[in-house]
């Protein structure tokens, strides 16, 4: 059921098989309850590949994150957690290579900025790309998923294209995405209510300087647990 989330794509020029998963999707798409069982559903894929895919001489394996359509305010620090630690307990030392593509331009900001603090050796691992990610996957990956511009026509990607075209026709939308209630900001209150204009203003402006301040910590957090995982731990 997280075929188009969590799937096997596959390898590098270094020949290290490549784990996609679209955190952005499963954010935007599952309900809360369901998040825990795509967090297994990565691990369930990690160990697939550490015992079936990688090479005994190369054991390693490269990771794509896609963050299209992950808020910045709704950061999903529980799937996170839950995958590092796991991760780091049964898989030390397997990542080779880590993208991290179309991240939300804040949090990319904040992240660029740690990594120029943080060893080299780990910094080498970490590729972090906004919306201009393709000439990053071109130079390490020898196919590029269909769904992210490629031109791959493997069995994967042939299913989920059709599978996103049917979606696609059934909401009438490729874009739509329904609103759960608890992708809602906290700042959000329904029914709305009607101010003064200068009320509107202020309320405006501490909102946003709050979203900012709520913004980079989650950032930093998420951020930390990137490097957690990626220094000599997975």
């Amino acid at each position: 059921m997280w075929s188009n989330m969590v799937f096997w794509h596959g390898s590098d020029l270094l020949h290290r098989p490549c784990l996609i998963v679209r955190l952005g999707m499963a954010c935007s798409s599952l309900a809360s309850q369901d998040r825990p069982q795509f967090a297994r559903a990565i691990v369930s894929q990690v160990e697939y590949g550490v015992l079936h895919l990688v090479d005994r001489d190369n054991p390693q394996i490269t990771v794509l994150v896609d963050c299209e359509g992950l808020s910045p305010l709704r950061i999903p620090m529980q799937i996170l957690r839950s995958c590092s630690y796991i991760l780091q307990d049964h898989f030390p030392n397997r990542l080779g290579c880590l993208f991290v593509i179309r991240l939300p331009a804040i949090a990319r900001v904040i992240a660029q900025t740690f990594i120029q603090v943080i060893k080299p050796v780990t910094k080498k691992k970490l590729k972090i790309e906004g919306e201009m990610y393709k000439k990053a996957l071109y130079d390490n990956l020898p196919t590029i998923p269909l769904y992210l511009g490629g031109d791959c026509t493997c069995a994967t990607c042939s299913k989920m294209g059709k599978r996103e075209m049917v979606q696609s026709h059934e909401t009438g939308t490729s874009s739509s995405r329904v609103v759960r209630e608890d992708d809602v900001s906290d700042n959000e209150e329904f029914p709305s209510v009607c101010l003064h204009p200068s009320i509107e203003l202020e309320l405006d402006d501490r909102q946003s300087y709050e979203k900012l301040l709520r913004t980079a910590a989650i950032s930093v957090l998420v951020f930390m647990i990137v490097i957690a995982l990626c220094k000599g731990n997975l």
